[in-house]
C-alpha cells in the first residue's frame, strides 16, 4: 500500500518542533541560572553572615599584572542584603585589604586595614579571594525580618584600586600641576570594578 503524505499536517508538526526546541531552550536557560545560583551561598557564623563566591574573582588583569611586578594593591569589598534582586540596601558589610605577592613563593598575602587587623600569607590566589569573603560579614540583626521571615537577595561588589599613593601635600610641596596628576591618576584606576547579584535566600534556624 502507497503511503499518502497530509502535507496539511506540516505546520502543525513544524509548530510542535518549534515549541518543543522553545521548551528545551527555555529549560536549558533555567538551569544555566540556577548553575549560576547555586555557585554563591551564605554561610551562619555566630551573630554574622557570610558569602561564599567562588566565581567571584578580583585578582585579575592589571591587578594581577602589578602583583606581579613586586607592587601591592587595595581592594574594597562591600556586601548588600537587598529585599529583591536590584531592591534598595536593607544592611550592608564593609572591609578594605591590602594585597602583595611574594616573587619567590608564588603565593599572595593579605592584610585586612582597620581594627582589628587581620592578615594571612602564603595564599594562592583563590585562598587569598576566599579569605577576604570569609572576613566581609554582616550582622544578623541588621537583617530584621529578611531571611527570617522573608527571603533576601545579596550583591557583592569589589573595587580595587592599583594607583600609587600620593604622598600627602604639605606646604612647599604642594602643585596644582602634581594635584591635577594624581587626580587623573585616581580617576582612571577607580574603574577596577566588578559587581554580581544572587538570591533568594534564607538564613537556617
Amino acid at each position: 500500500m502507497d503511503r499518502i503524505l497530509d502535507t496539511n499536517s506540516l505546520p502543525a508538526a513544524r509548530g510542535s518542533l518549534g515549541g518543543a526546541a522553545l521548551i528545551a531552550l527555555t529549560l536549558m536557560t533555567y538551569t544555566t541560572i540556577e548553575i549560576l545560583a547555586q555557585s554563591v551561598t551564605i554561610t551562619r557564623t555566630g551573630s554574622a553572615v557570610a558569602v561564599r563566591a567562588p566565581g567571584f574573582g578580583f585578582i585579575k588583569g592589571e591587578p594581577l599584572v602589578r602583583l606581579k611586578d613586586g607592587r601591592s594593591i587595595r581592594v574594597d569589598l562591600e556586601l548588600d542584603v537587598l529585599p529583591g534582586p536590584g531592591g534598595p540596601v536593607a544592611a550592608q558589610g564593609r572591609q578594605t585589604y591590602v594585597l602583595s605577592y611574594d616573587l619567590w613563593e608564588e603565593r599572595f598575602a593579605v592584610t585586612q586595614v582597620g581594627a582589628p587587623s587581620r592578615s594571612a600569607a602564603y595564599l594562592t590566589s583563590a585562598a587569598a579571594e576566599a579569605w577576604c569573603l570569609e572576613q566581609l560579614t554582616v550582622p544578623v540583626s541588621a537583617l530584621g525580618r529578611l531571611g527570617r521571615d522573608l527571603p533576601f537577595w545579596i550583591r557583592l561588589d569589589s573595587r580595587v584600586l592599583t594607583a600609587d599613593t600620593a604622598p600627602a601635600p604639605d606646604g612647599g610641596d604642594f602643585s596644582l600641576r602634581g594635584l591635577i596628576d594624581a587626580l587623573s591618576r585616581r580617576r582612571k584606576n577607580d574603574a577596577l570594578t566588578h559587581s554580581i547579584e544572587a538570591g533568594p535566600f534564607r538564613l537556617s534556624q
